[in-house]
This record gives C-alpha cells, sequence and structure tokens, in this order.
C-alpha cells in the first residue's frame, strides 16, 4: 500500500494490545548506536512523546494544544486511539470541553465507517468465494480486527487482499468491476508494484478502497519472501467479517508489519504511530514458541535487520518487550545481513535496492522502461488525451518531471 499523499485521491478520500519469554531488555536508540547494526530510530517530539505515553497507559501529562494534538494524532493514525483512551482516564473530564467534542466526533465517525466497510468486505469476501478465489487479508484490515477491541480503533483508508497469483489477482479484478469497482490512476507494470488497485464509491460518498496484491509486499526488495501457500497455511480466521475471512498468524504478520515499515521510509512515514503500534501489540501476542518461529525465518529470510529496527522503534515509543535471545539473533543476523536502515531513507538508494533485486537484465530494462513509458491506456487517462498527438509531449514531459524529482530527493 503507498502512502496516503502519493495515490489517487479517490483511493483515501473517506475512511477516516503478555510480555514474554526470558529476560526483556530495552534497546532503543541508544544501545543499537553502541552496536554495528545502527537504527534509524523514530523522532521524539513532544506530541509523539505524549500520543505514546497515552497509548502505552501511562499518565502523558498536561496535552498539548489542542489544534496540534488534533493535527498529528489525525496523521499518525491515532485520532481514535487517542479518544478511546483519554475517555477511559480519570482525566476526561479536565481535557477541554472543545477536545472532547472533536475527539467523540472523530471517533463516531470512524466507527460509522468502519460498519459500513465491513459489511462491504464481507459481501467482497463472499463474492470471492463463490467463484473459488483463496483470499487473506493483509495488513490493517486483519490487524483491526485480530490486535484491536474495536476495529475503529485501527485507523486505515483501504484493504489489503492477497491472493496466490496474479492470474487470479486479475480474476479477482474482473469479478470486482461487476460489483461496482473501478480501476485507480496506478502506474501500470508488472515490475513497478505487485497490486491491482480499484475503489468504488457509494451514494453516500464514502470510498470503499482495494488493494488486490499477489505478493505479500508491493516492493521487489520484499516481494518474494513469503509464498501465499505458506502464509496460508499458518493464517488464523477472522470471524467478524465472515465465513471466508483470513488474516496472517501473529508471527508472518509481525514479519509483514516490519517489511512495510521499512519500504515507507522514503517517504518518511515509517515511523508512524500506528505502525508501531501494531507491531508493539503482535510482539505482545508472539507465544515463546512463536519468537523461535519469528527469529528462524527473519534469519533464513534476511528479514532480521527489519525486524530489529521494527521492534526497536516499537520498545522506544511503547517499551515492548523483547527477549534477549531474540535481540540477539536479530542483531547477530542484521550484521550478517549488512543492513543499514539508514541506507533506505533516501528514494534513490531503495530504488536502487529494489532494481538490483530484479532477477536478471532483462526485468531491469523492462522494469526501466515500465517506469519511463507506463502503457498508453494509463497515459490518455492520466492526462485526459484522447488523439495520437498529445501522447509523446506526455511521455517527454513524464521523463523530465521524473527525472528532476529523483535529482531532488538525492
Amino acid at each position: 500500500m503507498m502512502a496516503m499523499d502519493q495515490r489517487d485521491p479517490a483511493r483515501c478520500a473517506l475512511g477516516f494490545e503478555r510480555p514474554k519469554l526470558g529476560e526483556v531488555r530495552v534497546f532503543g536508540a541508544m544501545e543499537c548506536q553502541s552496536n554495528a547494526m545502527p537504527s534509524a530510530s523514530p523522532t521524539l517530539d513532544p506530541v509523539r512523546t505524549w500520543l505514546a505515553a497515552l497509548l502505552r497507559g501511562t499518565e502523558p501529562g498536561v496535552a498539548p494544544a489542542e489544534s496540534v494534538l488534533l493535527d498529528i494524532a489525525r496523521a499518525e493514525g491515532v485520532l481514535a486511539l487517542c479518544h478511546d483512551r483519554l475517555r477511559r482516564s480519570a482525566a476526561w473530564d479536565r481535557h477541554p470541553a472543545t477536545l472532547r467534542a472533536a475527539l467523540a466526533r472523530h471517533a463516531y465517525q470512524e466507527v460509522a465507517v468502519e460498519m459500513a466497510r465491513a459489511a462491504e468486505l464481507r459481501e467482497v469476501l463472499d463474492a470471492l468465494a463463490r467463484h473459488s478465489l483463496s483470499v487473506l487479508l493483509l495488513k490493517g484490515a486483519s490487524l483491526a480486527y485480530i490486535l484491536y477491541p474495536e476495529p475503529h480503533l485501527r485507523n486505515r483508508c483501504d484493504t489489503d487482499l492477497l491472493l496466490p497469483s496474479r492470474d487470479d489477482a486479475e480474476r479477482a479484478w474482473r469479478l470486482l468491476q461487476t460489483l461496482g469497482y473501478q480501476q485507480s490512476m496506478d502506474v501500470p507494470g508488472d515490475l513497478i508494484g505487485y497490486e491491482l488497485g480499484c475503489y468504488k464509491k457509494t451514494r453516500g460518498g464514502l470510498i470503499h478502497a482495494l488493494d488486490v496484491h499477489w505478493r505479500p509486499s508491493n516492493a521487489t526488495l520484499f516481494a518474494e519472501r513469503f509464498t501465499f501457500a505458506e502464509l496460508a497455511a499458518a493464517a488464523v480466521l477472522v470471524p467478524a467479517l465472515g465465513p471466508h475471512a483470513r488474516g496472517l498468524g501473529p508471527t508472518h504478520a509481525l514479519l509483514l508489519a516490519c517489511m512495510h515499515r521499512i519500504t515507507n521510509m522514503p517517504r518518511g512515514t515509517a515511523d508512524r504511530l500506528i505502525w508501531l503500534y501494531d507491531i508493539h501489540l503482535l510482539a505482545q501476542r508472539i507465544t515463546d514458541e512463536g519468537w523461535q518461529q519469528v527469529t528462524a525465518l527473519a534469519e533464513e529470510r534476511a528479514l532480521c535487520g527489519p525486524c530489529l529496527d521494527g521492534l526497536g522503534g516499537a520498545q522506544m515509543l511503547f517499551a515492548t518487550a523483547l527477549p534477549d535471545e531474540v535481540q540477539h539473533r536479530l542483531r547477530v543476523g542484521a550484521d550478517r545481513d549488512g543492513f543499514d536502515p539508514r541506507q533506505i531513507r533516501p528514494r534513490w538508494r531503495y530504488e536502487w535496492l529494489n532494481f538490483r533485486a530484479l532477477p536478471s537484465t532483462t526485468a531491469r530494462l523492462r522494469w526501466l522502461g515500465q517506469h519511463l513509458f507506463p502503457d498508453t491506456g494509463f497515459m490518455r487517462r492520466h492526462h485526459g488525451v484522447r488523439g495520437p498527438l498529445g501522447l509523446p509531449w506526455f511521455y517527454a514531459v513524464r521523463i523530465v518531471r521524473g527525472v528532476a524529482k529523483w535529482l531532488h530527493r538525492g
């Protein structure tokens, strides 16, 4: 899933937690700096620090200015959580009435949106099942019902579905068209991404946005780390979304959450509180046996660095518990793999790593072609071009703007 400000506006127009085995050790930024594996630690500004304290259940102190608090909590995806925690606290009545009213309005809206979203998702899952299409729920759509006491507390702007293959994803897309879904304005190309985006607008103005994946990650760097079959074998039921709803098991969900965080580093959104809180809640659910599975898979799939960095960010903000042995094995694996999260933050470096992850020179040339010369159907829709004469101009503009953007970001 792309960042909200990077995608078709229709995609996000609405929509809008047991300590574990052994000794637990803090491994935030200061400790990571003293080891070979560097950390891209979350920024600890005062408002984020206040929100993190509220979410982990400690007394956060005097609330920040109302407008600043509301804006940052919304951007961090924790506005409904903020309302839930404050409303349950003894300090609720001491907060300004305007703040309480604003939080309550947002929470009630989230409840209504999630009810509508869940009803639509049940219909989609039932339709896919009738056509013998296997599907798994990824990320927020599943975590909202598995980790959180109420699903509206897990902010999300779309629903991510994983199917076994691209052929199945395309079959699902054709089926979704019969349910009223339209194609999103994402750049096409089987090497640019591993999803088909679509959305449906209801009469009331609510947007139901779906990302239909055929790989668990949309980044080439991580796309092949897990197969659908192994994820499905460990999947868990999500009864609230009907008999056909299945989400990732806690081990795979934690690994995917850490991968997803890394893919958002170039956009500067990797440390959103809601994503780090997901990691914190997932870590709380991992059993002794589960931690052994997490470390074994992380070592086998070269994911120790992303896991250590993600868990480190959660530890810093939410005091996430992590067994000593797990921490040691992840750090050793990250050192062995040469993972440095600071290298991911520049956009050009991240795209270079994705480029290198492609399996052949032919694939890399196709990747370049798909970025520079998307198919004419996309260009016509995106720029409103009808005749053939305007296309060369818009292709040239795309290349010049793209080069300027990457030079600026570099």
